[in-house]
């Protein structure tokens, strides 16, 4: 990495720390869900023969750790440097908008690193992973932090109101959530639902995981679920480039 890209790498971490509100909401706000969940998981009463709860708490604590830093504090924040005329100045020097957007990501990459390593830490801990598959789950990660990136950068890289580039990463956030199949099993849903729903790129990407997860019940095969997140990714990645804007005023 080159002494500019460094600086413009340290600028954004920066930039990402300083922004309290975006920072502390994205950095806490899956260890706070994943209290609440272990505490509802420990006092729901253990039947004979029943799936474990918990089985999913810590597949939902990292998947609200990738998309809080991949959306969240990255498609509210662009669109911010891009109000106060930031980006402008930016444009005007040789960056360009692949290295801006390298750039932005290093410190989402360090951030949703810590907080993967102190999930499966405790995940391991508490006996719902097996030591070996933690690789594989950190990789996991890191691949669903470049799809839903993609997706941030998409959306920040467009709108002009940090308002509504945050609301509409939440609304891709909780969407993912609830239609992957992580927070409510898609197996409950009507045979139509559950088949759209297991087309969706995000859907593969709770189902790696679930390959991880001792009780675990992918829906479709490994190699499979990372051929769909790895080309969402490069379609997110290149879209998100190439639609890029400096300017509020810039055309599209």
């Amino acid at each position: 990495m080159s002494s500019s890209s460094r600086e413009l790498a340290l600028l954004h971490a920066r930039e990402l720390v300083r922004d309290a509100k975006y920072f502390y909401f994205a950095l806490f706000f899956p260890f706070g869900m994943l209290a609440i969940f272990l505490g509802l998981g420990f006092a729901m009463p253990k039947n004979s023969g029943a799936p474990d709860f918990l089985q999913l708490v810590f597949p939902m604590a990292i998947f609200l750790a990738v998309t809080s830093s991949a959306l969240t504090v990255t498609a509210g924040p662009l669109a911010n440097l891009r109000t106060k005329g930031t980006l402008r100045l930016l444009g005007t020097t040789p960056v360009g908008r692949a290295r801006l957007i390298f750039t932005h990501m290093i410190a989402r990459v360090v951030m949703v690193t810590v907080q993967t390593v102190v999930l499966l830490v405790l995940a391991v801990a508490l006996g719902k992973v097996e030591p070996g598959r933690l690789p594989a789950l950190f990789g996991i990660a890191l691949l669903g932090l470049a799809m839903f990136g993609g997706v941030g950068y998409l959306i920040g890289g467009r709108l002009s109101s940090p308002d509504a580039a945050t609301n509409v990463g939440t609304l891709v956030q909780l969407a993912a959530l609830f239609l992957s199949g992580l927070a409510f099993p898609l197996a409950l849903m009507p045979d139509a639902v559950r088949t759209a729903l297991g087309l969706l790129p995000t859907t593969f990407f709770a189902d790696l995981m679930r390959t991880q997860m001792t009780q675990g019940e992918p829906t479709h095969p490994a190699w499979l679920s990372v051929l769909v997140v790895v080309g969402t990714t490069v379609v997110a990645v290149v879209l998100a480039v190439r639609t890029f804007k400096w300017d509020q005023g810039e055309a599209a």
